[in-house]
C-alpha cells in the first residue's frame, strides 16, 4: 500500500460570506452538493490504496452542510477505517460563523480538528462577522477545546502581523499566517499584500515570538521553518512542499484536482467516479500539464537557489496565478526566500554561537535541545 495522502473535500462551494479573498469567484459557488455515494466511493478506494489519510474539509463553507451529513460521513468512513487516527484523521477549516456546540462536541468525540479563518482585529478587511466569529473563539477558548486559527495577510494587514500574533497570544490560541494570492476573488490584485511590507513584518513577528519566553503557542510557518532549518523531515508548509501526488482535492461532484487553492480547468484530473485507484489520477492528462510546469521550474530553481531542498521549488498553483506554473521569482518564491532564510540564519547562529537558550521560546528550545543532544535523529 501507498504510505500517506492528504485529501481536501469541498463538500460545497456555497458560502454565507463574501471574502475578498476566495479561491472561489462568486459563479462558482454553486447549490450542488457532494453526495453520500461520492463519499463512499473516495472513503472505499482511499482505504484499499493508503494506508493513512488526511482529510480536510473545506469549501465553500463546510458547515452549511447538515450535521447529519458529517455524522453520515464519519460512521461511512469508520466502516472503511475503522476508528484507529492513524488510519484516518480530519480537520473542518471553516468561517466559524456557524459553528454550534453540538458541532463542536461531536468534533471533540471524534476527534476532528477545529480550524477557523479569522484575523482578529483586522478581520473585517477580508471578512464579514466577526463578532459572531469572535464568540465562537472565546467559547472554544473557555471549554479548552483544541482549535486553531489561520490568518490570511492582505495588502492591508501586510505591516500588522505582529500585532495580529499578540492578539491570539493574549488568548492562547495557535495561528498560522499565509498570504492572499492572486487567484478567485483576489485576481485583480487589490487585497494581495506587498511581498516586501510582507517579508519585512513577517521578520519582524518571529523576533517577537522567537525571544517570547512565555510564549505558550507556536507562531506557523515560522516553527515549521525552525523545524526545517534543522533537518527535521517534516516540510516547511503548504506551499513549500513536494505535495504532488500527495494532495487530492474533491470538488461537490466529484471532480479532481491536485490542489485545493482554486485550480483552473487545465489541471482538472476527471471525475473520481471513472477510477478504480485513486492514484490513477495521477497519470491524467490534467495532472501531466501540472507535472510539466512544475519540473520545468523546479529545474530553474535548483540552477538558481541554494534553497531548494528546503521548499522544493514552491507551490505550482501560487507560481501560476504569479506569473505561470513553469516559472519561479514570484511573490511566494521571494517571501519564502527572505523569511525562511531570516529563520536559518538564526537558527545557524545558535547552533554556532551556543547561547543561554532560555532567552528564546520554549518551542525553539526544545527543538534546538533535541537538535544538540541527538543530531542523528535530524540526519545533519
Amino acid at each position: 500500500m501507498r504510505p500517506f495522502i492528504s485529501v481536501i473535500i469541498k463538500p460545497t462551494l456555497e458560502c454565507n460570506i463574501s471574502c475578498k479573498h476566495c479561491y472561489h469567484t462568486p459563479a462558482e459557488r454553486t447549490s450542488e452538493r457532494v453526495s453520500i455515494d461520492t463519499l463512499d466511493r473516495l472513503f472505499r478506494l482511499l482505504s484499499e490504496e493508503y494506508e493513512s489519510v488526511w482529510f480536510i474539509w473545506h469549501g465553500g463553507e463546510p458547515m452549511l452542510m447538515p450535521f447529519k451529513f458529517y455524522k453520515d460521513a464519519i460512521n461511512l468512513q469508520e466502516r472503511y477505517f475503522g476508528r484507529n487516527p492513524h488510519r484516518a484523521g480530519n480537520t473542518v477549516q471553516t468561517n466559524g460563523t456557524v459553528l454550534d456546540r453540538k458541532f463542536v462536541n461531536f468534533c471533540k468525540e471524534k476527534m476532528i480538528n477545529i480550524g477557523i479563518s479569522f484575523e482578529g482585529a483586522y478581520n473585517d478587511v477580508l471578512r464579514e462577522r466577526t463578532d459572531t466569529v469572535k464568540e465562537r473563539i472565546e467559547y472554544l477558548s473557555g471549554k479548552e477545546r483544541v482549535f486553531s486559527v489561520s490568518s490570511t495577510i492582505s495588502a492591508e494587514t501586510a505591516s500588522k502581523q505582529k500585532e495580529i500574533y499578540e492578539g491570539f497570544r493574549s488568548g492562547k490560541t495557535a495561528v498560522s499566517f499565509a498570504p492572499v494570492i492572486p487567484a478567485g476573488c483576489a485576481a485583480c490584485g487589490e487585497t494581495v499584500p506587498d511581498a516586501e511590507e510582507y517579508i519585512r513584518s513577517s521578520i519582524e513577528c518571529f523576533d517577537d515570538w522567537l525571544f517570547d519566553k512565555n510564549a505558550e503557542v507556536p507562531l506557523i510557518p515560522h516553527y515549521l521553518y525552525v523545524l526545517n532549518a534543522l533537518g527535521d523531515p517534516a516540510e516547511a508548509d503548504c506551499a513549500h512542499a513536494s505535495c504532488l501526488t500527495k494532495w487530492i482535492c474533491v470538488y461537490p461532484n466529484g471532480d479532481l484536482y491536485p490542489c485545493g487553492k482554486g485550480c483552473p480547468a487545465e489541471f482538472r484530473l476527471g471525475n473520481l467516479s471513472r477510477f478504480e485507484r485513486i492514484s490513477d489520477a495521477f497519470g491524467t492528462e490534467g495532472f501531466g500539464r501540472m507535472l510539466a510546469g512544475t519540473i520545468e521550474r523546479r529545474n530553474k530553481c535548483i540552477m538558481e537557489c541554494g534553497l531548494f531542498k528546503y521548499c522544493n521549488g514552491g507551490c505550482g498553483i501560487d507560481a501560476y496565478y504569479e506569473s505561470g506554473i513553469e516559472k519561479n521569482g514570484g511573490d511566494s518564491c521571494r517571501i519564502f526566500k527572505e523569511v525562511f532564510g531570516h529563520v536559518l540564519s538564526s537558527v545557524e547562529g545558535i547552533l554556532e554561537t551556543r547561547p543561554d537558550l532560555s532567552v528564546y521560546n520554549k518551542f525553539v528550545r526544545d527543538a534546538v535541545l533535541g537538535k544538540l543532544i541527538n543530531p542523528k535523529i535530524t540526519g545533519q
